[in-house]
């Protein structure tokens, strides 16, 4: 959480100019992050909806944080897009669980 606080304090603009590379580039960021974010908390919580529930929160403080940064601007949105990412994170880790388990069945 805090890296993506930290990440949410730089301005953007200067990166790259308003193109479909930079949403694209910013957007997988966001999916990227918050698929992680997901991941450990599922690891400190051990509950898939109460992971979701306080990762989305977060994704939802961070566009507020954002609306009082110079050069960026929070969109209720983005939430949509870290949301994703929170799903797609879990949808991952459990895949990736069952497949530890199915290796562990077999050695």
């Amino acid at each position: 959480m805090g890296i993506i606080f930290y990440f949410s304090t730089q301005q953007t603009a200067e990166i790259l100019p308003e193109t479909v590379p930079h949403f694209i580039f910013f957007k997988s960021l966001h999916l990227i992050e918050y698929a992680i974010l997901a991941i450990l908390l599922f690891f400190a919580l051990l509950k898939n909806k109460t992971s979701i529930i306080f990762a989305y929160l977060y994704a939802l403080s961070d566009e507020i944080h954002q609306t009082f940064i110079v050069g960026r601007s929070g969109r209720f949105k983005d939430t949509f897009i870290d949301l994703l990412g929170i799903i797609i994170g879990l949808y991952i880790l459990k895949k990736l669980r069952k497949i530890k388990a199915i290796n562990q069945f077999f050695i």
